[in-house]
């Protein structure tokens, strides 16, 4: 009997790929705040925190810059985009600008497939407790990406990529913010889970109007609560 010829599979890793990878690491590491807002990022350093080529490092800031995460400085260099408090506050004011609109759209747009899905975002969020004093790093990521699965349900049937792709940008940069301040937030009486609920709730029953209220009281509260972190630990943001 013939010797059974075992066949590798190689598989290369493109420049396109090592792009990709560099720019998902780079975003998440912006977005968690290990790489702290106005931090210097030098290419060749990255390069060997994430064992990438200089080449795919320097694209993937490229891109990063266009999500408004990196800004390119004067002499040629990168660095992570600053914060400030009136910054925050215009990104809660046009998240939740453009996210009433897509969810008006979604709800107009919704089919049962969709209600399933925001059901099943929903319990699966509300099943996780949120990244409160004892989580560990994996427990407050496991509960980020649930909170964005749960929130971008309600939205997916807005039939806009582009209305989508603003929205996840919006949802980065308030992302920053939020782990920002975690270290300084206390723990609250703020009840998120009715508040997923009670929104929940309204694009089941159709009610664009109040879905899109409760929407606003559901970031604008998340706002007050970073900046009233940030003041706790004697952090302001920058005006």
């Amino acid at each position: 009997m013939a010797n059974a010829v075992k066949t590798i599979d190689l598989q290369v890793k493109t420049p396109r790929s090592l792009t990709s990878q560099a720019f998902e690491s780079l975003r998440a590491d912006i977005i968690s705040c290990r790489l702290a807002p106005m931090e210097k990022l030098r290419v060749h350093a990255l390069s060997e925190r994430y064992g990438i080529g200089a080449t795919a490092i320097r694209e993937a800031l490229s891109r990063l810059v266009s999500d408004g995460l990196v800004e390119a400085t004067d002499q040629k260099g990168f660095r992570v985009c600053g914060v400030s408090r009136s910054e925050l506050l215009d990104l809660t004011n046009t998240r939740i600008e453009i996210e009433s609109l897509a969810l008006t759209k979604s709800i107009a747009n919704g089919d049962i497939e969709w209600e399933a899905e925001a059901i099943s975002a929903c319990h699966r969020l509300s099943r996780h407790s949120g990244p409160g004093p004892g989580a560990t790093d994996e427990d407050k990521e496991t509960w980020s990406k649930l909170h964005h699965q749960f929130h971008y349900a309600l939205l997916a049937k807005c039939s806009s990529p582009w209305l989508l792709n603003i929205c996840e940008l919006l949802h980065q940069q308030s992302e920053r913010y939020r782990h920002l301040a975690e270290f300084a937030t206390k723990p609250s009486m703020r009840d998120t889970t009715k508040e997923h609920n009670e929104l929940l709730q309204a694009i089941l029953d159709r009610d664009a109007l109040l879905a899109c209220e409760l929407l606003r009281k559901h970031f604008s509260r998340t706002t007050e609560i970073l900046l009233e972190a940030y003041q706790t630990a004697d952090n302001s943001l920058v005006a």
